[in-house]
């Protein structure tokens, strides 16, 4: 379990998917976008990684500072992912 910075057991936040005919996704708790083409949406939420895939995905609404993200296309799934090391969308390369 988690703790805050006083030792306290952190409270996880929830978060929301709504979709609507495989066309639109509405998405509440976002926290970042990790990765996005037309073929995929990797998301980091506050209960963890989430990946949209589908064809011609497209990013019509998104505001971080509420956490509220929407995709529009054809969507084939939806699945949480492990966490990754990977942080934001511009990330370098190791070497």
């Amino acid at each position: 379990m988690e703790k805050d910075a006083a030792g306290k057991p952190a409270v996880q936040k929830s978060h929301s998917l709504s979709m609507e005919n495989r066309k639109c996704a509405a998405l509440t708790g976002v926290q970042e976008v990790l990765a996005f083409d037309e073929n995929q949406v990797i998301l980091l939420t506050e209960s963890g990684e989430i990946a949209l895939t589908g064809e011609n995905l497209h990013v019509t609404k998104l505001m971080l500072e509420e956490g509220n993200l929407t995709v529009e296309g054809r969507l084939d799934s939806v699945f949480y992912t492990q966490p990754s090391s990977r942080r934001g969308l511009f990330r370098r390369g190791r070497k």
